[in-house]
């Protein structure tokens, strides 16, 4: 994935079935596919089943400060369902969302491309391994 990879301006990920967010301390979810919280839960996710190249702590925050810095959603249309888990209810996001990176010449537009195209095996966060957070990846150039 990473040879394959090319420097975009913007990409667009659509998620397919409903996903939510972690909200450290709090009962509730984060209902947004924020682009700091999508690519540094995915690099997390990377490093457990990468062969090749690991994040170290050091990358993390530096590629999140990154993000923060050069990455965000210029479009999006988000709708919220409930899904049923069991005898649990959750409510999750169903979304497609654009986004665009300032910085095209850092290794890091290159790795979010990654990260993305990544996310299209992995699925994104809450309940992955039981179908939610399925996307697909569509790039802008």
């Amino acid at each position: 994935m990473e040879k394959e990879a090319v420097a975009v301006d913007a990409f667009r990920l659509s998620f397919r079935s409903p996903t939510y967010f972690a909200s450290l301390g709090s009962g509730y979810h984060w209902m947004f596919p924020d682009a700091v919280k999508v690519s540094s839960g995915l690099m997390r996710c990377w490093n457990l089943f990468s062969d090749g190249r690991r994040f170290g702590k050091e990358e993390y925050v530096a590629y999140r400060e990154l993000l923060g810095e050069n990455v965000s959603a210029s479009e999006y249309e988000l709708w919220t369902r409930l899904a049923i888990m069991r005898a649990r209810k959750v409510t999750g996001f169903v979304v497609w969302v654009t986004c665009e990176i300032k910085d095209e010449e850092s290794e890091w537009n290159k790795m979010t491309q990654v990260l993305a195209r990544f996310a299209e095996f992995a699925n994104v966060w809450g309940n992955r391994t039981g179908g939610f957070g399925v996307v697909r990846l569509a790039l802008k150039s």
